[in-house]
């Protein structure tokens, strides 16, 4: 399946995703891969009771994501993440991840800036070079209009 994008977003889905992103890479399908959710029936309906209408939408444990993956579509996909510890895990599953976007991560106490929308912790960090070291092209960038920043510029 061609994922057009994977991003780490921790508000998963909202406008920007809805009217940017998935209209700018004509997304098909949404999955949302975090275990954590997949496992919390609550917040799994609210998630899919709030996805776009006209898209697949699909939250996924790890291990069921890189199932549906390997699978042949023709379909657009866009990986969402609310945080970095799980496209390593799908990366470390078998699949290969070309590149992640990192798009929202707010500022927390144990966090440190590193853009305007983009705060990490040390955690944080030492996942991110993990997966850069996979190959993996990480890169910030909030809106679609916006020019890619090379994470390693700014870690």
């Amino acid at each position: 399946m061609p994922v057009v994008l994977a991003r780490v977003d921790e508000r998963l889905v909202h406008g920007q995703i809805i009217t940017s992103w998935t209209k700018q890479l004509q997304v098909n399908v949404i999955y949302i891969i975090d275990d954590n959710i997949a496992n919390d029936p609550f917040i799994y309906q609210v998630l899919t009771l709030s996805a776009p209408a006209g898209l697949k939408f699909e939250v996924l444990k790890v291990e069921e994501a890189v199932t549906k993956l390997k699978e042949e579509s023709k379909e657009n996909i866009l990986l969402l993440f609310k945080s970095v510890q799980y496209p390593l895990e799908l990366i470390e599953a078998g699949f290969v991840l070309e590149s992640l976007n990192l798009g929202n991560l707010g500022a927390k106490p144990s966090r440190k800036s590193i853009s305007k929308n983009v705060s990490v912790s040390p955690d944080e960090i030492e996942t991110i070079q993990k997966i850069v070291n996979t190959g993996c092209e990480v890169y910030l960038q909030m809106l679609y209009s916006e020019p890619k920043i090379d994470v390693k510029n700014v870690l």
